[in-house]
């Protein structure tokens, strides 16, 4: 049975200004992790008031790297929600985040020990970082306590890294834009593959949405924005400093609620590594008294 004969799937562009979502409000642009997972919680209430018959459907809440942050503190503010409602209450049965971004203390040395663990930085560089690089105060967009050899070896891993890695999944070839934007132009279609994937996909993906006819077909930008669709948002100013949020209590909320909390890592990806990941889940089985029920070991489902 095909999964859409099983579940519906509703992707949602948030915070307001990334993709084709867009606001009246010009103020609503300066927008950090609070703001999008209440502005998410009055789309989904806004929506199931327009489609009621999906009210009683099970909810899942998905997503992946920065949806670390968005996707745990969508479900906390859902349950509150729920806590406090006399009325429609959301059902909730499980949350899942793929390579997510839980607490920069781990996540960040995770990056360079992936590098190191990986074969892509020098033994020199890689133990640098992790003897001489003091991580437990880390936070984005300020600078901490970082020895001079600590910030050398982090730039010298950043330049031998440089542009030549596909940082997601550093197994596969990089796609070189100037050649693909070419082919673009010319042919409308420049498909460069490497162990099944087609790594130019990013660049291709933004030729062919800001295509009219694609748009149009899309029912997208019908309010003409004076912007191009592009990966990341140049309109947004979001806070610098959400990323330092911790977001294993909220997690820990979640599942106290009785919510199934899924964290998976793709293991080629350098960006949010499973490296960091594995070390926080282990923390939060720790503080909640988990214990391994099933041994670590292949997963099969059905035989395979």
């Amino acid at each position: 049975m095909s999964w859409n004969k099983a579940s519906n799937l509703l992707f949602v562009e948030s915070p307001a200004g990334v993709g084709w979502s867009y606001s009246n409000t010009t103020s609503d642009y300066n927008c950090g992790d609070a703001s999008t997972a209440r502005d998410m919680h009055v789309f989904m209430m806004n929506w199931y008031e327009k489609f009621p018959e999906f009210k009683s459907r099970e909810l899942f809440l998905t997503g992946e790297s920065y949806a670390g942050h968005y996707i745990p503190q969508l479900a906390d503010v859902l349950l509150d929600h729920n806590a406090h409602s006399k009325g429609f209450k959301f059902n909730i049965k499980g949350v899942a985040i793929g390579n997510p971004l839980l607490r920069l203390d781990q996540d960040v040395p995770a990056i360079y020990e992936f590098f190191w663990s990986h074969g892509m930085i020098s033994d020199e560089i890689g133990l640098t970082i992790m003897s001489d690089c003091d991580f437990d105060d880390y936070v984005s967009g300020t600078s901490h306590n970082m020895t001079n050899s600590c910030i050398e070896a982090i730039t010298e891993a950043n330049k031998i890294v440089g542009d030549y890695i596909n940082n997601y999944d550093v197994i596969l070839d990089v796609c070189y834009p100037t050649i693909v934007e070419q082919e673009l132009r010319l042919r409308k279609m420049a498909t460069k593959m490497s162990v099944g994937v087609d790594v130019c996909m990013t660049l291709e993906r933004f030729f062919y949405l800001n295509l009219p006819e694609v748009q149009k077909a899309l029912h997208a930008n019908r309010t003409n924005l004076p912007y191009g669709w592009s990966m990341c948002s140049g309109v947004l100013n979001y806070s610098d400093t959400d990323s330092n949020i911790n977001i294993l209590p909220v997690l820990k909320r979640i599942i106290q609620n009785g919510i199934p909390v899924w964290v998976f890592s793709g293991d080629q990806d350098s960006v949010v590594p499973l490296l960091g990941s594995r070390t926080l889940i282990r923390e939060l089985a720790r503080d909640l008294n988990f214990e391994v029920t099933v041994p670590y070991g292949a997963w099969f489902h059905k035989q395979q």
